[in-house]
Parts: C-alpha cells; sequence; structure tokens
C-alpha cells in the first residue's frame, strides 16, 4: 500500500516517486489506451505533469479524505488520457485484460503448474469484467488505491466504486473457483 505523505518531493527523490509507481502508471494506462507504444508516451507526459505540479499535492482530496502519490498520479493520469482522446478525437477504446500479470518464481514443477494454471483461470476471469469493474479491481487490489482514489482516478461517485468491486469480486470469485 502506498505510503500517504503530505507532499510529493522536489528534490532529487522525485526520482524515487517515479521509480516505486511508474510501473502502475503504465499499467493503468495500457489498461485505458490499449497500445504498449502510447501508454509509454503517456506515461512520460503524465509524470512530467506530476512534476509540474508537485506542488499542489496536499495529501487530501477535494473533499479532505487523504490520498496516496500513486493515486494523485493515477489521477494525473486518466487526464492524460482524457486530453489525449480530445486531442485525438476520439474515446478510449475498451481495452482487453492486462497482459502484464507477474507469474511467480519457479518452485516445484507440479506447483508451478497449478499456479500457472489458476493464473490463467484469474486472467480469463479478468478479461470477462466489464472494462470499468476490471480497472477498479486492478487500482485496488494490483495497486492499493483506496475507494475514494479510484473515484477521483476514474471520475465517478465512491459508491459507484464499491458496488462495482462487490461486483467484480464475486464474479472473479466465482470464475476462479468454479
Amino acid at each position: 500500500m502506498p505510503v500517504i505523505t503530505s507532499r510529493v518531493p522536489d528534490d532529487g527523490s522525485f526520482e524515487d516517486v517515479v521509480r516505486e509507481n511508474t510501473s502502475a502508471v503504465f499499467g493503468f494506462l495500457l489498461r485505458r489506451v490499449g497500445d504498449r507504444s502510447l501508454a509509454e508516451d503517456l506515461t512520460q507526459e503524465t509524470f512530467l505533469k506530476a512534476w509540474r505540479a508537485r506542488a499542489t499535492f496536499r495529501g487530501t482530496d477535494s473533499a479532505g479524505a487523504p490520498t496516496s502519490v500513486r493515486g494523485w498520479l493515477c489521477v494525473i493520469a486518466a487526464n492524460v488520457v482524457r486530453d489525449h482522446a480530445r486531442r485525438a478525437q476520439r474515446l478510449p477504446a475498451e481495452v482487453p485484460a492486462p497482459e502484464h500479470l507477474d507469474l511467480p518464481a519457479p518452485g516445484d514443477v507440479a506447483d508451478h503448474l497449478v499456479e500457472r494454471e489458476a493464473l490463467v483461470r484469474l486472467h480469463e476471469a479478468l478479461a470477462g469484467l466489464p472494462a470499468n469493474h476490471r480497472e477498479m479491481f486492478l487500482l485496488r487490489e494490483r495497486d492499493g488505491l483506496s475507494y475514494q482514489e479510484i473515484a477521483a482516478a476514474l471520475d465517478c461517485p465512491v459508491g459507484t466504486v464499491m458496488s462495482g468491486l462487490a461486483r467484480a469480486r464475486q464474479r472473479l470469485a466465482t470464475a476462479v473457483t468454479g
């Protein structure tokens, strides 16, 4: 879970913010745009905007709820996608399930096969979720964002995030356990 801080560093430690959050921001953007090269470009744009706006980060959202640097970066990334879509005069495409799920380190061959089969079932179950539920689930479970941070990143009410996550978890549990 990302640590909530009251400000984004403006010295050399901003590099640490970039290093710790690049994978999460890139994954968020890749799921939104579906194109690896474009997601790489938009990731760079996101961190450039974050650097320029670092003094505006206060550790809380507009309602006063705590927010993490990662959540703040995901909001910036969502805005970068919207800006890009407006510039391109098209909406972001529905994106397939993420292709970059990490496999566990190989151990016993039988254990590895069981783990791989479970990951394949999970990947297929994730692909079967509606795009908005998949995004909510990954932002919460993979990236550790709070409900409020997810709502801000996806520009929807917190209640929508809560119900979407409940539905996603229920569908995933059913699909994975059979």
